[in-house]
């Protein structure tokens, strides 16, 4: 046991701490390696794993319950079995998350760890696979695979277990203060992810603190408040000034997986993190 605490209280400082335990069984004779984790972050904790712990040579797969084991609808037994089932059967790597397939006690899905998000309050089958099916169902014994590719995109094993939690995740909204912006710019914020409308877009009041931030070196990332689909700010005039700003169009990764990204790529290389934000590491990217 590292820690027990609600996954609400989760910390950066507390990933780091799972790689590196995590680190250290790398060479080990298992098959793979189960972290017990609460639903509301555990989309995070899986996606910095991901990243810190590219080519890790065995399966991680988070499991948690939406229904704790002290409830006759409790699903932490089926979805632990279900993952332990996973582990023995799959011959690939990456890290996962393991929980309810639907409603019914039939199945455990197992999502790619940068391509989860947690889309209900309480359903067991609250985890969902954004814009694809899971990339692994359990069905007793029973593996269906819809995932053909490759987790990493590296085989060899390099852990690079290291952040910095200078980034914000910005949600736009009519209405915004772009002093907000100016605030995080004063408090030594090195990266802002957007989450704009659309195909990635936000208001005009907003233009002259996105070049001021631009001219002050921090990265300027736009990811999109839809469920599904990809940015494009190519379409519309506005999109295209704020690629003509300097902010960065990141394709279909879900914002809080860009967030994540960005905080591990400064604090492990900080001045390419322009490239980095835009090349697949851990599956971020749809294939």
């Amino acid at each position: 046991v590292l820690f027990s605490e609600y996954s609400e209280n989760i910390t950066p400082e507390h990933w780091i701490k799972i790689a590196q335990k995590l680190d250290s069984l790398a060479k080990s004779d298992y098959k793979g390696i189960l972290v017990a984790h609460g639903t509301d972050t555990m989309q995070y904790t899986a996606a910095f794993l991901s990243f810190a712990l590219a080519g890790f040579p065995k399966p991680i797969v988070l499991v948690g319950s939406q229904r704790s084991s002290d409830r006759p609808s409790s699903d932490a037994a089926l979805n632990l079995v279900g993952a332990t089932k996973f582990i023995v059967k799959s011959s690939t790597n990456g890290v996962f998350v393991a929980m309810h397939n639907s409603e019914n006690d039939d199945d455990t899905a197992c999502h790619l760890g940068t391509r989860v998000r947690k889309n209900h309050t309480s359903k067991r089958n609250a985890f969902e696979t954004v814009g694809a099916k899971p990339a692994f169902v359990m069905s007793g014994d029973t593996m269906t695979r819809n995932f053909s590719g490759s987790y990493y995109n590296q085989k060899e094993y390099t852990p690079k277990i290291a952040l910095d939690s200078k980034v914000a995740l910005v949600k736009y909204h009519p209405g915004y203060d772009p002093k907000l912006i100016e605030n995080l710019l004063s408090q030594g914020y090195k990266a802002i992810i957007f989450e704009g409308t659309g195909l990635g877009h936000i208001g005009k009041s907003m233009y002259d603190l996105v070049k001021r931030a631009k001219q002050e070196n921090i990265f300027l990332g736009m990811t999109s408040q839809c469920m599904d689909g990809r940015v494009n700010m190519s379409i519309y005039e506005s999109g295209r000034d704020l690629m003509h700003f300097g902010v960065i169009p990141l394709s279909d990764m879900i914002s809080e997986i860009a967030l994540v990204k960005a905080m591990w790529i400064l604090g492990t290389d900080a001045k390419n993190i322009e490239n980095i934000m835009l090349k697949k590491i851990a599956s971020e990217f749809r294939e």
